[in-house]
């Protein structure tokens, strides 16, 4: 199986705006993740490109 082509993903990421951050990130709050739902114990999970910008949080039950 041949090596993915990482200079074109990073091509790509860059012409479609995925491989940078448009404005500096925000930290995720410390502490309990703030739920609806009472004594949610679920995790949150973090989407994020290969460069590591954040895409999403996605809070799981």
């Amino acid at each position: 199986m041949p090596e993915p082509d990482y200079a074109l993903i990073d091509r790509l990421e860059r012409e479609l705006g995925i491989g940078q951050a448009s404005e500096p990130e925000r930290p995720m709050r410390q502490g309990r993740t703030v739920c609806l739902i009472k004594g949610c114990d679920g995790d949150t999970v973090e989407l994020r490109t290969w460069h590591g910008v954040q895409l999403r949080r996605v809070h799981e039950h």
